[in-house]
């Protein structure tokens, strides 16, 4: 036997160098280096190194000859710091180091009609006396026809396939936590330790791009050996006596979930040889192995090339598998199977011998019947367990069960009435050399069912056409296989790995028809893990965790439970919302109640008999993502409101309107002294009226600060209505005439809730709300479209990870959109909002996503 070393966290450099030697070739295995994931440099130009010269070689050039004398001003002036503006962008490429990028629509928001003047006082920065008079009047003008203001979803070529990007994600953190308790059952945060490496884009947790540097690759390595000792201790991710048997387990069950897919038999042969070289601890080795692999540690969704996957039989199989004859009329689960051979692991029936089990139902049988037995099996060598199903002591049939997977075989039974017994066998278990009994072959059952024809056949229909997705894809396109679309399609809608069913349909070839796709969609969403991560979407999108981390040192009961509470309550909402027809999307926003628990209802002071659950609850003045505790405190200081955060975001968030931070590249070169002089206006009112409104302590600090003009005149100066909520997400006492009463440093000031919003659409159109209080505003733009576009907008950036709009592009990490991709998105996006408009109902809305083109084929 050869000798193990001591198990701790590490076992040596011996087994150190092995297990990362498995890894490695891991990714080499996986066919996902070099070339593979390399796009056609032809087809991927760094916009950051564009000619200056050749500013627009995608665009035409403008026709307007003011607009074409300020291209040739942007050219020899601008366009060493900001860049180019590619094709009809909105946003420029910055220098080489994606610096400066000038997003055309948020500058003139911000600036407005001063915008020639100051391009005249200011610009460029290294010399801003060489753009005056007519050539700050022409780069201006230049700038105003780069503005893209509104996303209007418009989609040139409705009926053409779209296609997404290949690549490789890094989980996230949460997507990591997620997947280790769907394998493992693990029940520690391990995530944690990764959660300072996450990207975000659009406000949305996303490691595209990302790859692993030393810290994280320590990380990863700690958390897996912390995790493996766990594991073995705990007989996870199953028990284990026999190192051998228990090998062949781990290759055949465990790796193909771990790795989201079949697994290469040169990846098999090395972990087999861990239990063999280590039969102690090869558990725990192995499974540190397995976590630290690439192929578990990312996403792959890299596909094949198009002719390899007709060659292979991608998505051919178009016939559904539902159970003849009607649908199960009796199930009984493994859980509640008698004792008698085999034992229950975990939700299966085992058998590691030859042996039977016996049940009974309750339901008569008729003339004839179906018998369902949910199944897998396991092999070593060539032998697979063979299922026999006797009826009343009639053999019916003999099935070989060759799927690590559970699979769903039926038997058709004739000739039986009453309740006769129904005996699955596992007969086949040799003990073929060189392993003994019960060493060769397993079976699990996780389930029979009895399936009764109904008394009408249903009437025949038309034969639907066959479904071929690959038909008119471009020759050029990469496709992905049925596993990397399971795995796309599971942590696009649950954010872990994907289920057993998930992998079956994959192995089955069953995420091929329209229905097919949406009815594993439709399964994944309403799902627990769907649930939640619903709830995480949401969360992100309004930033409601920033609840958690607020200190309020001067309020003992805003609490952790509380805070919890206030981001379940948003939560709820939208859960309300989301998973109930009768429910359109508007009431997210307009709804007049609230989902309040015990804890919450007392932090407000809501009467009621409240418990645990949240329930649904009239509460005047609360209601929605806007008006609720969670963004009101998230968006506050320790001592005051944050009327301006509370404005930006609520622009942001819910309209998806974007505005520059005052002290970005372009505030100007005095603002500091600006700043100062602020301060001093601030601190003479303070001695002239004691402490201050919020509102007015804000107004004063930036009203005449230039870089601040822009957004005051109608952007955030009208909004600072929404003051009815105080630091900690309370509704403040009622002063009447639409005010308020705000408590600041004991003294108490009457705040008026008066505010105007202006552009609806975006923060430059001429639409306006007039509003009092942060309900009234949240009702007000509850039915509107830019609303429901901000949905759409953010709800593609969630479950895709990319952007469809410019205005939406992540401009710290260098993001661009070519035409052709701005135009497909579109198209998805598109039909994501006539989705939402049929019902009013964004659950209808991710399932439209969800069997978009875009996921299965890529570019």
């Amino acid at each position: 036997m050869p000798h193990t070393p001591p198990v701790r966290g590490v076992l040596g450099q011996t087994r150190t160098r092995a297990l990362w030697s498995i890894a490695a070739c891991a990714f080499l295995t996986a066919g996902c280096v070099g070339a593979i994931i390399e796009p056609d440099p032809s087809a991927n130009e760094d916009p950051t190194n564009a000619d200056p010269t050749n500013p627009d070689p995608t665009n035409p050039a403008p026709t307007d000859p003011e607009v074409l004398t300020g291209l040739e001003h942007w050219t020899a002036q601008c366009s060493t710091c900001h860049g180019v503006f590619v094709g009809d962008g909105g946003i420029s490429t910055g220098n080489n180091n994606g610096d400066f990028r000038l997003d055309a629509a948020s500058t003139i928001a911000q600036h407005g009609d001063g915008l020639a003047a100051y391009i005249n006082d200011t610009m460029p920065k290294q010399s801003p006396s060489t753009c005056q008079g007519t050539c700050a009047d022409s780069t201006a003008a230049y700038i105003r026809s780069r503005e893209r203001t509104v996303a209007t979803l418009e989609c040139s070529q409705p009926n053409d396939l779209v296609y997404g990007i290949r690549e490789l994600k890094l989980l996230t953190s949460l997507e990591y936590q997620r997947s280790l308790e769907d394998l493992l059952g693990v029940d520690t945060e391990f995530g944690a330790s990764l959660a300072n490496s996450d990207t975000t884009l659009g406000g949305f947790l996303n490691m595209r791009g990302r790859g692993l540097n030393g810290t994280t690759l320590e990380s990863y390595k700690n958390n897996a050996e912390a995790i493996a000792t766990w594991a073995a201790a705990n007989q996870r991710p199953f028990a284990c006596t026999d190192a051998a048997a228990c090998g062949q387990r781990f290759v055949d069950e465990f790796l193909p979930r771990a790795f989201r897919g079949p697994v290469p038999d040169e990846q098999r042969q090395l972990y087999l040889a861990l239990f063999q070289s280590y039969p102690d601890s090869g558990m725990q080795l192995a499974l540190e192995a397995a976590l630290t692999s690439p192929l578990f540690l990312y996403r792959i969704e890299t596909g094949v090339d198009l002719q390899t996957a007709i060659d292979r039989g991608y998505y051919t199989n178009t016939s559904d598998s539902g159970p003849p004859a009607g649908d199960p009329v009796e199930t009984i689960f493994a859980a509640s199977f008698p004792p008698g051979s085999g034992r229950l692991d975990g939700d299966a029936w085992f058998f590691a011998e030859n042996g039977a089990v016996e049940v009974t139902f309750s339901t008569p049988f008729t003339a004839s019947v179906v018998i369902e037995v949910e199944a897998r099996g396991t092999n070593y060598g060539d032998i697979w367990p063979e299922l026999t199903v006797r009826v009343g002591g009639t053999q019916i049939g003999v099935q070989t069960v060759d799927d690590p997977v559970m699979k769903t075989y039926r038997f058709e039974v004739t000739g039986q009435t009453g309740t006769p017994s129904v005996r699955l066998e596992f007969n086949n278990d040799a003990g073929t050399p060189p392993f003994g009994a019960g060493q060769d072959a397993n079976l699990y059952l996780a389930r029979v069912s009895l399936v009764v024809p109904s008394a009408t056949p249903p009437p025949p229909s038309d034969p639907a056409p066959t479904e071929n997705p690959l038909a008119g894809v471009d020759a050029s396109a990469f496709v992905l296989t049925p596993y990397e679309l399971a795995s796309t399609l599971s942590f696009m809608l649950t954010g872990s790995t994907p289920d057993a069913a998930l992998l079956a349909a994959a192995q089955a070839d069953q995420l091929t028809t329209e229905a097919q796709l949406r009815a594993q969609v439709t399964r994944l969403i309403d799902s627990p893990r769907g649930r939640q991560h619903i709830g995480e979407f949401v969360s992100q999108w309004f930033e409601l965790d920033k609840v958690k981390s607020a200190s309020r040192p001067e309020v003992p009961d805003f609490t952790p439970e509380v805070k919890e509470s206030m981001v379940r309550e948003v939560q709820e909402h939208f859960f309300h919302v989301f998973y109930d027809d009768a429910v359109p999307f508007s009431e997210f926003f307009g709804g007049d109640y609230t989902f309040l628990n015990r804890a919450l209802a007392d932090f407000y002071g809501v009467a009621g008999n409240f418990g645990d659950a949240f329930v649904q609850t009239e509460v005047p003045g609360r209601g929605g993502p806007i008006a609720s505790g969670a963004f009101m405190a998230g968006h506050a200081h320790v001592e005051r409101t944050a009327p301006i955060l509370r404005a930006v975001h609520t622009r942001q968030n819910a309209l998806c309107h974007y505005i520059d931070p005052p002290n970005s590249p372009i505030a100007g070169d005095n603002i500091d002294a600006q700043r100062a002089a602020a301060q001093m206006r601030v601190e003479e009112r303070e001695q002239q009226e004691g402490a201050l409104s919020s509102r007015d302590f804000y107004y004063l600090y930036t009203d005449e600060i230039d870089a601040c003009a822009g957004c005051h005149e109608q952007i955030i100066n009208p909004m600072f209505g929404m003051e009815d909520f105080d630091n900690v997400g309370r509704l403040r006492p009622s002063a009447g005439a639409d005010s308020v009463i705000e408590t600041i440093g004991g003294t108490q000031k009457t705040v008026s809730l008066s505010g105007t919003l202006y552009g609806v659409d975006s923060t430059s159109d001429e639409a306006t709300i007039t509003f009092a209080g942060a309900k009234d505003l949240s009702n007000k733009i509850a039915s509107t479209t830019a609303v429901k576009t901000c949905l759409v907008r953010r709800s593609f950036r969630f479950l895709t990870g990319l952007a469809f709009y410019d205005r939406d592009v992540d401009l710290a990490n260098r993001e661009t959109l070519t035409d052709e991709q701005r135009d497909a998105y579109n198209c998805s996006a598109s039909r994501m909002m006539a989705a939402l408009e049929r019902n009013q109902s964004p659950r209808d809305m991710f399932i439209e996503l969800a069997t978009e083109s875009l996921l299965r084929l890529r570019r």
